[in-house]
């Protein structure tokens, strides 16, 4: 029951909310969960343009709708996505989670996951695994950041406007309001902070 409430309230989280980053804790907390981000396993997707990160699940159908959504951008080299997993929507979410992280290219079978991804059952394309212990590890303090940072919704992103010195957090994206906000972005260095880059 627990687990269903949680899955509706992330649901409606991604849906509608965005977090403005309004005082200094608010950015602190963004800059605290951009440095953890960049330090636990994850992925890039993209060569070129700002990056942004984001904590996805793989069977979050509004993760879905934001990778068909940067595809075009990231192809054209306007962005780069630092994707970072966490398994919690669906019982067998963090088994497709350790089965990307697991892969040899985890951003190929990231794009193997959005490509197969069934929008009807909300379920990822690719296959689920056994999660390793390192594997495991690292999905269980991805999740406790998400967490730590305030609520566990997907998707949650971290993105640098320029001028910025520490990120902004957003949980949830409105359907076609990523090529605004990419426009006039920056990059999250690994550090937490921004670089006009």
């Amino acid at each position: 029951m627990k687990r269903l409430l949680l899955l509706l309230a992330s649901l409606l989280i991604a849906e509608v909310t965005f977090a403005q980053p309004g005082n200094a804790a608010d950015g602190a907390a963004a800059a605290r969960l951009a440095r953890q981000a960049m330090q636990t396993k994850g992925f890039t997707v993209g060569t070129a343009g700002p990056l942004i990160v984001v904590f996805e699940d793989p069977n979050c159908r509004f993760c879905h709708q934001l990778s068909v959504e940067s595809a075009p951008l990231i192809a054209a080299g306007k962005l780069r996505v630092h994707v970072v997993l966490v398994g919690f929507l669906k019982p067998d979410s963090e088994g497709r989670a350790a089965g990307i992280l697991q892969a040899p290219d985890p951003a190929a079978a990231w794009e193997k996951n959005e490509a197969g991804f069934n929008e009807l059952a909300e379920e990822g394309g690719y296959p689920v695994a056994q999660p390793s212990f390192e594997t495991d590890r690292t999905l269980r303090t991805n999740l406790d950041n998400l967490k730590a940072a305030g609520q566990v919704a997907t998707p949650t992103l971290l993105m640098c406007k320029k001028g910025q010195s520490t990120p902004s957090l957003l949980r949830g994206i409105d359907k076609g309001q990523l090529q605004s906000v990419v426009a006039g972005a920056g990059s999250v260095t690994s550090s937490g902070g921004c670089s006009a880059k």
